[in-house]
């Protein structure tokens, strides 16, 4: 069967099936040509979705930190740019090149799973964190901890799926990023209060049995160990 050509709006495959409906083709080819068309606007869509990423990622300048996370004595742990000021420089700009976004959240065995979804131009892209359980401590409650494991997914989340920088972001003895330093701040606090080494030799191995089978926790109160060691031995 011999296929004419014919002028139509729209794309090649979408005048293959307008053309094939007029000639009462199987249903078989018809579906065939329909997921070919899916599978074309589904390109053309991550394609457009792409170049206006690129563009807007252009735009975005490094967001300065603004939030401080303190252990139970009040002391400062870290310095963290906050969620809604990561939203406030960059918003305007995501909205003005045609992204949204949203997330949600999931409960799994070893915490939360937040998963933020941007979408523009027929496409949907998403990134997820998964969160591990924070203990609640005399600071906060259990309502509190939850708020601090959704907000934490959320700014992780938010940094990761649009690739933002964030200015002078500090890589100091807790290596901590973003606000469950709580989790370990207990923790960091002891190794910081060590007067000698001596002391530290005490503490490390005691705090490193009871992050049993807490890799990440480990890791993070290990390079508080570290430093505290660096500066006793100077």
């Amino acid at each position: 069967m011999e296929m004419e050509v014919v002028k139509t709006e729209g794309s090649e495959s979408t005048a293959l099936i307008r053309l094939a409906i007029d000639k009462g083709i199987d249903t078989d080819k018809l579906e065939k040509l329909i997921e070919l068309r899916n599978k074309e606007i589904d390109r053309q869509a991550q394609a457009d979705f792409e170049a206006a990423f690129s563009r807007m990622q252009a735009e975005f300048i490094p967001v300065v930190k603004d939030g401080t996370a303190k252990d139970t004595a009040g002391k400062k742990l870290y310095a963290y740019a906050k969620l809604e000021t990561l939203q406030e420089v960059v918003g305007p700009i995501i909205a003005k090149h045609g992204f949204s976004y949203a997330w949600r959240e999931e409960n799994i065995e070893t915490g939360k799973r937040v998963i933020m979804s941007i979408s523009g131009y027929g496409h949907t892209k998403t990134t997820s964190f998964d969160v591990p359980k924070i203990d609640g401590t005399n600071r906060q409650n259990a309502v509190q901890v939850a708020g601090a494991m959704s907000t934490y997914g959320r700014r992780y989340t938010f940094i990761a799926g649009f690739g933002l920088s964030v200015k002078d972001e500090d890589d100091d003895a807790v290596s901590l990023t973003f606000d469950d330093g709580v989790r370990y701040a207990e923790y960091v606090r002891r190794i910081k209060e060590c007067k000698t080494i001596d002391d530290l030799k005490s503490e490390w191995p005691a705090i490193y049995k009871e992050l049993d089978g807490d890799n990440i926790g480990r890791e993070i109160v290990g390079k508080a160990k570290d430093a505290k060691k660096k500066e006793l031995v100077k």
